[in-house]
């Protein structure tokens, strides 16, 4: 798979440590800090390595990124339980306190989606616009089945993943390499995204991810009281940017597009765009696909 030179790593300026009940939750500032504030979140198994092309278009536009590491992942995997999408926000609410920001544009992928809904319930006042990348809306679970049994059917590589170990940082990325997800071409950007994953030593390197964290969060994407309440009760308009392909490349999207528009009448306040030619991972992860976003989201033209 050939290495697309004009994707070069975009790393943060700064990385902040917020203090919580049993350690440091960890932000990393992407841009300068008089920006105009981003608070963005990453999904279940990913860390704040996901936002390095969009915080390239953004940052130069006058946006500053605080991409958070979620409890449980990246350098926030040593904080411990509860997890779930209250806790998560009321993590986010504590890194805004920390960084003196009273309102921030929240923007999440996939469970990070899922934390911005949860925080338009808690602590909507700290909102000033919310955005939702391919997430953050639940769907209804098909007859007979559990949030138990259909998480390992959209979270199969994952999880397989979360369970393995490598012998070198270029074991893993030839590992992600094979994912039908990156058809477009790997990149600088991937090589960072998936060496700041690993943790221990060769040749017994590990996925950051916490899976008791996996496992307890999972349970609020298929439906809670805290995100119907942050989704029916919202006032101002939320946007939802819906990837056309689905986690691995396929045909079929996350969000099928006749049930999305079903379950959407719900939701009055949300927003559908759908963004063409990604998919749930190369949408934020592929330059292009950053920047359809940060174009629809912001009017930036690349």
């Amino acid at each position: 798979m050939a290495m697309n030179p004009s994707q070069a790593t975009f790393l943060p300026e700064i990385h902040i440590k917020v203090l919580r009940d049993s350690g440091n939750l960890a932000v990393f500032r992407y841009g300068a800090k008089d920006g105009k504030p981003i608070l963005a979140l990453h999904g279940i198994t990913s860390s704040n390595r996901l936002w390095q092309c969009f915080a390239r278009t953004v940052t130069a536009q006058g946006y500053t990124v605080y991409a958070v590491d979620l409890r449980g992942r990246g350098q926030s995997n040593k904080l411990s339980g509860p997890f779930g999408m209250l806790t998560h926000a009321q993590d986010m609410v504590a890194v805004l306190d920390h960084l003196e920001i009273k309102k921030a544009d929240l923007i999440g992928h996939s469970m990070g989606a899922f934390i911005v809904a949860a925080m338009a319930s808690v602590a909507p006042t700290r909102i000033n616009r919310a955005v939702f990348i391919d997430g953050g809306i639940p769907l209804p679970l098909p007859h007979g089945y559990t949030p138990e049994l259909v998480l390992p059917l959209i979270l199969g590589p994952a999880l397989t993943r979360l369970a393995m170990t490598f012998e070198s940082k270029e074991a893993y990325r030839n590992y992600w390499k094979s994912q039908q997800a990156f058809t477009k071409g790997w990149s600088a950007v991937m090589d960072e995204y998936v060496d700041y994953d690993l943790e221990g030593e060769a040749p017994y390197l590990k996925p950051t991810t916490n899976v008791l964290a996996v496992e307890e969060d999972s349970a609020d994407l298929f439906g809670s009281e805290l995100i119907e309440d942050g989704l029916r009760g919202s006032t101002e308009e939320i946007l939802l940017l819906r990837a056309v392909r689905g986690l691995q490349n396929e045909e079929i999207p996350l969000y099928p597009e006749e049930i999305i528009h079903s379950v959407l009448t719900k939701y009055p306040k949300i927003k559908l765009v759908t963004v063409p030619d990604v998919n749930h991972y190369d949408i934020l992860l592929e330059q292009s696909g950053a920047n359809l976003c940060a174009e629809i989201i912001y009017g930036i033209k690349t």
